[in-house]
C-alpha cells in the first residue's frame, strides 16, 4: 500500500473505528483527571508517577501528536473542537490548585524513587519559577559543599503551562556533583530556591550510591546499557551472513611495550568474526621483546603474517610492507599498541552483507587509560566532507577495500605522523559508498606519549596534516587555504569569494525599534564585508521602525525598507516577499534581535554559501551572557528537533570541538541563515502555509539537502542573539500544528539525523551518552 492509499484509509474512517477512536480519547481524558488529582494530593512535589506540569505537558503533547489525534483530526479535524477546549482546561485547573501561584520548585532528576543505582558524578536537574526573580538553586547534599546554580535552560513545557509567570522560557537548571566522597546507600538531596535573598521553596530527593555497583560517569552506563550481553546477537547474526570476506588487519609494529602489543594482538585473535588475517610489520625494531612477541604468535596461529624490516622507515613505510602480506578484499588498521572490541570485524561484515558496494568504512571510538580502562568515546556522525576538512574524525577503526586501496597508492613516507588522514582524504574522494558504523569497535590506548593523550607530543603530526589537507584542497577545491584553529588538530578550510558576490541581509522587524537599532549598529559598524545590502521588512503596526530605517538611508548606509505593515505575522511569508525584490545572488536571513561579534561574519558565511554543493549556511549564536544559543540543528532532540549544545557555555569547546569548527549538520536557526538565491528558490524558499511561525527554518533546510546539497554550521560567523526581545510568550511554545506536520512530514529525518550518533541522548543538547530512558 502506498503514502497515498494509506492516507485515505485513515481519512476515511468508518463509524465503528471513530467511535473506538473516541474510546481512546475518553480513557486519556480520564487519565488525565487522574493526573490532576496527584496533584491536588502532592501538591506538584515529583514523585515517581511523574506528577508534574512537565509531565502533564508531554502527555499532552503525546496525545496531540499521536496517531488517534491523527486520525480523527484529518477528516475535519473532528477532536479540536470537543478535546482540546477540555484539555485546556485541565491545565488551567492543575494550575489553579497550585498551593503557591507565585513560585515553583521542580526537582526532575534524580527523581525520588529512582531504582537506579549511581556513582561518580550525579546529575540534579529540574526548573523553577519566583514572581520576584531567581537569585538562584542550591543543592546539598550532607557531607558535599553546596553547590549553587541559576536556572537558563529552556523549557518550552514549563512556558506552555505557566506563560504569565514564565518570561523567558527558560526555567530550567542543571548541575552536578561528585559522589566519590559519599558512602554507599541513600542519600537526600535538599533543593532550596531562593528568590530575593530568601529561601521561598524547598525540596528533597534522594540518590542510591553503591560505587561497587553503580556507574562512575555516562559512559559506563551506556556499555552496561547498550555493549553487554551482545553475544547471542552476534552468534544470530554471523550464522545470518552469506558474504564472508577475508578482512586482512595491518600492524605495523616498532619497539613496542610487549604487554600492548601482545593486547593488539590478542584482540585480533579473539574476534567472533571468523575470517581474518593479521599482517605485522616490524620496522626494525632494537627491543628484542619486540619481535620476540611477533615471531611467538605467527608460530601459534597461522593466520599471522609477518615482516622484519631490516632499517627503520617510518610508520607509512612500514604500513605498506604490511600491505604488501594482505590478500584480503577488506583492509583494516590497527596500531600497534590499541585493540579491537572483540566483535568488530563482525560488525563490519554485518555492513557489507547489507550493503556489498561499500569502499571505505568506519567506527566509533574510545580510549584506554594506563589502567586499561575506556573512557571518552566519539560517538561520531555519518558522512561528513565538512567535519572531514576541519579535522579527521574518521581516524579508527577504518577499513577500505583493497581495490580502492592499490588504486590511490597506499601510505606516503611525507606526511607521516599524520599519515592515516592522508590516506583517509585521498581515499573519501574515491570512494563511492562510505559507511559510518556506529558501534565502538576500536579502543585507542592513551599512554604517556601517544597522539591519543595529547597532540601536543607529535607536534610532527600537526605539520603533517595540515600538509595532508593542503593537498586535498588542492584538488578537490582549487583556490582554498588551510589555517590553524585555535586548538591544535582543528583546521579552518578558507574558500575564495567570486568577484561581485552582493549579499542581501533580510531583517524581519515586529516593530522593536530598540532591538532593530543595536543590529543594525553593530553591522554597519563591525561587519569587515562590504558588499552587502540590508532589507528590513516592517511588519510593525506604526512608524517608528520606518523612520528608524530612513535615518540609516539618510545617513548614507546601504538598507532598503520594505512595508510589509498590518499583516498577519508569518515569518516565512515576511521573509519570501522580501526575497523576491532582492537580485543579490546571496540572501541572508537575520533575527533583529542579533547583534554582530566576530567582524568576519560575513565573509565566514559567504565564503561557504559560494560553494556549489553547499545549500544553507548558519552562524554560532550565543546568549547575551556568553552562553549557547545555536550551533546547529540536531533532529530527533525533544522528539522533534532542538539547537546543539544550547545552554552550555560558549567559551569553551564542546563534544570533541563540535561547536566551534565547520560541520555538516541537518539544519540550522532562521535567526542567521544564509542561502544562495538560486538555492532557496529552488526549495520553494519558505513553507508559508504549513511553517507560517515555527519550523520554517528548520523544513528549508531538509528540503535543501533532499536536493543534495549541504547544510552547513560554522562558528566564525559569531553574533549574540536576545532572543526573547523579538518573541512574545506564545512564540517560544510552538504551535500544534507544526510540531504535528514537522513529524509528518520529516518523520524520517526526526527518527534518524545523519549528523548525530543515535548513541547519544536525545533528550539533553550536551552530546551526552543516551541511556535506556532517553
Amino acid at each position: 500500500m502506498n503514502q497515498r492509499e494509506i492516507l485515505d484509509a485513515e481519512i476515511h474512517l468508518s463509524p465503528e473505528k471513530l467511535r473506538s477512536l473516541e474510546s481512546e480519547l475518553q480513557l486519556l481524558r480520564t487519565q488525565l483527571e487522574k493526573m490532576l488529582e496527584l496533584f491536588e494530593e502532592h501538591q506538584v512535589e515529583i514523585t515517581a508517577q511523574q506528577s508534574s506540569i512537565a509531565r502533564l505537558d508531554q502527555t499532552i503533547h503525546a496525545l496531540l501528536s499521536g496517531r488517534t489525534w491523527r486520525m480523527i483530526s484529518m477528516p475535519g479535524r473532528i477532536a479540536r473542537k470537543f478535546l482540546v477546549p477540555d484539555l485546556k482546561k485541565t491545565l488551567r485547573n492543575v494550575q489553579e490548585q497550585m498551593p503557591s501561584k507565585n513560585c515553583y520548585l521542580v526537582c526532575d532528576e534524580p527523581a525520588p524513587k529512582d531504582p537506579r543505582v549511581r556513582s561518580g558524578s550525579i546529575v540534579v536537574s529540574g526548573w523553577c519559577l519566583a514572581e520576584g526573580g531567581v537569585d538562584c538553586v542550591q543543592v546539598e547534599v550532607t557531607g558535599l559543599p553546596v553547590i549553587e546554580t541559576t536556572p537558563g535552560l529552556p523549557r518550552p513545557d514549563v512556558k506552555l503551562a505557566l506563560p504569565d509567570l514564565d518570561k523567558t522560557g527558560r526555567a530550567g537548571f542543571s548541575t552536578e556533583f561528585d559522589s566519590t566522597p559519599l558512602a554507599n546507600g541513600r542519600h537526600t538531596i535538599s533543593v532550596r530556591l531562593i528568590s530575593k535573598g530568601n529561601v521561598v521553596l524547598k525540596r528533597k530527593t534522594f540518590v542510591r550510591i553503591d560505587h561497587s555497583k553503580g556507574y562512575a560517569n555516562d559512559y559506563q552506563r551506556w556499555i552496561a546499557e547498550f555493549e553487554r550481553g551482545q553475544e547471542q546477537f552476534i552468534d544470530i547474526k554471523l550464522h545470518t551472513l552469506k558474504y564472508r570476506p577475508l578482512i586482512s588487519v595491518i600492524v605495523p609494529a616498532f619497539n613496542t611495550n610487549p604487554a600492548d602489543l601482545t593486547a593488539a594482538i590478542e584482540s585480533v585473535r579473539a574476534q567472533s568474526y571468523p575470517n581474518w588475517e593479521l599482517c605485522i610489520a616490524d620496522d626494525g625494531s632494537s627491543n628484542p621483546e619486540t619481535r620476540g612477541v611477533i615471531e611467538k604468535f605467527a608460530a601459534e596461529d597461522n593466520r599471522i603474517k609477518t615482516v622484519f624490516r631490516r632499517q627503520s622507515g617510518g610508520i607509512s613505510a612500514a604500513s605498506n610492507s604490511a600491505l604488501e602480506l594482505a590478500e584480503g578484499e577488506y583492509i583494516g588498521f590497527l596500531d600497534h599498541d590499541d585493540t579491537l572490541s572483540p566483535h568488530a570485524l563482525a560488525w563490519v561484515a554485518e555492513a557489507l552483507n547489507r550493503n556489498p558496494d561499500i569502499d571505505l568504512a568506519y567506527s566509533d571510538e574510545d580510549k584506554l587509560d594506563v589502567r586499561g580502562r575506556r573512557y571518552e568515546p566519539f560517538f561520531k556522525p555519518d558522512w561528513s566532507p565538512d567535519l572531514l576538512r576541519s579535522t579527521n574524525y574518521i581516524c579508527h577503526f577504518l577499513v577500505l577495500r583493497k581495490k580502492l586501496l592499490d588504486q590511490i597508492g597506499g601510505f606516503r613516507s611525507e606526511f607521516d605522523g599524520s599519515q592515516d588522514y592522508d590516506l583517509i582524504l585521498r581515499a573519501t574522494e574515491q570512494a563511492s559508498v562510505i559507511e559510518h558504523i556506529p558501534k565502538v569497535l576500536y579502543h585507542w590506548r592513551a599512554i604517556p606519549g601517544s597522539t591519543a593523550a595529547s597532540l601536543e607530543n607529535k607536534s610532527y603530526a600537526i605539520d603533517a596534516a595540515k600538509r595532508a589537507l593542503e593537498k586535498h584542497c588542492e584538488r578537490t577545491a582549487p583556490g582554498a587555504t588551510v589555517e590553524p584553529e585555535p586548538i591544535r588538530g582543528w583546521w579552518h578550510v578558507r574558500y575564495p569569494i567570486p568577484q561581485a558576490t552582493r549579499v542581501s541581509i533580510i531583517i524581519p522587524s515586529g516593530g522593536k525599534e530598540g532591538a532593530l537599532r543595536t543590529n543594525l549598529d553593530s553591522l554597519f559598524a563591525k561587519t569587515t564585508y562590504r558588499d552587502y545590502e540590508v532589507v528590513v521588512s516592517d511588519n510593525s503596526k506604526g512608524k517608528a521602525i520606518e523612520e528608524l530605517v530612513r535615518s540609516y538611508t539618510d545617513a548614507g548606509k546601504p538598507v532598503r525598507y520594505i512595508d510589509w505593515r498590518n499583516q498577519p505575522f508569518n515569518f516565512s511569508a515576511i521573509n519570501n516577499a522580501a526575497a523576491k525584490q532582492c537580485e543579490s545572488p546571496v540572501l541572508l536571513f537575520l533575527n533583529d534581535d542579533t547583534s554582530v561579534i566576530e567582524p568576519a561574519w560575513l565573509e565566514a558565511m559567504t565564503e561557504l554559501a559560494m560553494r556549489p554543493e553547499v545549500g544553507a549556511v548558519g552562524a554560532k549564536l550565543l546568549y547575551p551572557d556568553g552562553r549557547i544559543q545555536h550551533a546547529g540543528v540536531v533532529m530527533g532532540m525533544y522528539d522533534n528537533c532542538g539547537h546543539a549544545f544550547t545552554g552550555l557555555d560558549g567559551r569553551v569547546p564542546h563534544y570533541f570541538g563540535f561547536s566551534d569548527i565547520i560541520r555538516n549538520v541537518s539544519g540550522v536557526t532562521g535567526a542567521c541563515l544564509m542561502a544562495r538565491s538560486e538555492v532557496f528558490w529552488r526549495a520553494g524558499g519558505f513553507d508559508e502555509g504549513t511553517f507560517a511561525i515555527a519550523f520554517n527554518d528548520v523544513d528549508l533546510c531538509l528540503k535543501i539537502a533532499a536536493l543534495g546539497y549541504r547544510v552547513l554550521f560554522t562558528p566564525h560567523a559569531l553574533l549574540t542573539h536576545f532572543e526573547s526581545l523579538s518573541k512574545s510568550s506564545r512564540d517560544l511554545v510552538p504551535d500544534s500544528d507544526e510540531v504535528l506536520s514537522m513529524r509528518t512530514k520529516w518523520g524520517a529525518a526526526i527518527q534518524s539525523d545523519p549528523y548525530y550518533s543515535p548513541n547519544l541522548t536525545r533528550n539533553k543538547a550536551d552530546y551526552s551518552p543516551r541511556t535506556r530512558e532517553a
